[in-house]
C-alpha cells in the first residue's frame, strides 16, 4: 500500500477543500495558511489532495447521474432488468475497487466475503425470477388461447383464427 499523504496523515483534507472552495485560496495561499497553523505541507501535497478530491467528486457526480437514470427507468418499467442492472453495476464497482487494492485490509473478512456471496446470489435469483416469469407468461398465453378456442370454435371461426394469430404473436415484456 502506498504512503499516506500528509493531508490525510494530519487529517487536513476537509480543511484544504474548505480553504480552496469556500475561501477561494490558491494552493500557495493554502500552504502558507496551514504553515501559519503549524502544519508543514508542500504545494505538491496540497495539489494532489485537491486533485484526488476533484476526481472523487467527478466519480460521485457520475454515479449520482447513473443512479438517477436507473431510478427513472424503474419508475417507467419496474422489472428485473433494472434490478439486474443495479446488481451488475455494483459488482463492477466492487471489482474495480478490489483490483485497485495493493493490500486487503478489512475489519471483518467474514462480513466482506458474505457481501460478495450475497451479490452473486442476487444475480442468480434474478435469473430464476426471469425464468419463472417467462414460464408463467407462456402458461397464461396457452390458457387464454385454449379459452378462446373453446368459446369461438363453433360460432366464430374467423374471429378465432384472427385472435389466435394475435395472441400467438405476443411476446412477454422483459421480466
Amino acid at each position: 500500500m502506498g504512503r499516506r499523504s500528509k493531508t490525510d496523515l494530519y487529517n487536513l483534507t476537509d480543511r484544504v477543500l474548505e480553504l480552496y472552495t469556500r475561501d477561494k485560496l490558491t494552493i500557495r495561499e493554502i500552504v502558507d495558511r496551514l504553515r501559519s497553523e503549524g502544519y508543514i505541507l508542500s504545494r505538491e501535497a496540497v495539489r494532489r489532495s485537491l486533485k484526488t478530491s476533484k476526481t472523487l467528486a467527478r466519480e460521485l457526480r457520475n454515479m449520482t447521474e447513473e443512479a438517477r437514470v436507473m431510478m427513472d427507468a424503474v419508475r417507467d418499467n419496474p422489472n428485473t432488468d433494472i434490478a439486474e442492472a443495479v446488481v451488475t453495476r455494483f459488482a463492477g464497482l466492487l471489482l474495480r475497487e478490489v483490483q485497485e487494492l495493493d493490500e486487503v485490509t478489512v475489519d471483518d473478512p467474514v462480513e466482506a466475503s458474505l457481501v460478495i456471496s450475497r451479490l452473486a446470489n442476487s444475480q442468480a435469483k434474478l435469473g430464476q425470477v426471469r425464468m419463472k416469469y417467462r414460464s408463467g407468461y407462456q402458461d397464461a398465453k396457452k390458457e387464454v388461447l385454449d379459452a378462446l378456442k373453446d368459446e369461438l370454435r363453433a360460432n366464430h371461426p374467423d374471429i378465432l383464427e384472427r385472435l389466435v394469430m394475435i395472441v400467438g404473436a405476443m411476446e412477454p415484456r422483459q421480466a
